[in-house]
């Protein structure tokens, strides 16, 4: 039972984001959603039968992620100033990579779920990209563009 609820939610949610992506919901376009459904499905299955998608997500973690919309726009403001230095002339960009102290975990449902949201609220930033987070040595790596104005911590 578990199985068949599992599979009807990524068949109608997969279904339903070609939709919107599509943006109508002629015949062509829903059977073609039907069957992108499907394989999405089928793959989720494939995945979730070798147990890779095992996340637990901390409530501490994700109260963190709260402050992460004032963090892109402040951002976004520090992308445009880089930006527009650059383009005057003023101040080369000069960006960066970065590894810095993570608590990565192990193998855990608990430890995926801290690296997923980690990454997740750092790939919003539009200053950073986060490249790699290394469980044997506990620290995280990424891009910066501007590494002066970047923060010092995920997420």
């Amino acid at each position: 039972m578990r199985t068949l609820r599992f599979v009807a939610l990524w068949w109608l949610a997969l279904g339903g984001w070609w939709v919107l992506l599509v943006g109508t919901n002629a015949g062509l376009e829903l059977v073609a959603a039907g069957c992108a459904a499907a394989l999405g499905t089928v793959l989720a299955l494939g995945v979730r039968g070798k147990r890779l998608l095992r996340f637990r997500f901390e409530p501490r973690w994700l109260a963190k992620t709260l402050k992460e919309p004032y963090k892109v726009v402040r951002e976004l403001g520090v992308l445009f100033r880089a930006l527009a230095l650059h383009l005057a002339r003023v101040r080369r960009v000069d960006s960066a990579y970065r590894a810095f102290p993570f608590p990565a975990g192990r193998a855990d449902a608990v430890s995926a779920g801290r690296r997923a949201i980690a990454t997740l609220a750092d790939c919003l930033s539009p200053n950073t990209i986060p490249v790699d987070i290394d469980t044997e040595r506990g620290v995280a790596l990424r891009h910066e563009l501007d590494p002066r104005r970047a923060s010092n911590e995920l997420p």
